[in-house]
């Protein structure tokens, strides 16, 4: 499973973000190709970001995505 890793400049201090890439072979929900994924921040309990995290992992997706299906199925898109 590929993961966006962040490192610390030594020059600054800052973290840099590091692209990586999705493996060809995994199973992805995706948005059309007309919408772009957008940044958004929301607050989880600690308990259920772990579960979250988890059952991403046991089926080879990101976060983002089991939270994109959760909420089109929960709101009556799919």
């Amino acid at each position: 499973m590929t993961t966006t890793l962040r490192r610390v400049r030594t020059d600054t201090g800052r973290p840099e973000s590091v692209d990586t890439e999705i493996p060809k072979n995994r199973r992805a929900v995706k948005p059309s190709d007309a919408e772009a994924w957008v940044k958004t921040s929301v607050s989880l309990r600690a308990s259920t970001r772990r579960r979250l995290k988890a059952w991403a992992a046991e089926h080879d997706m990101r976060i983002q995505e089991v939270v994109d299906a959760a909420l089109e199925t929960y709101l009556g898109l799919k």
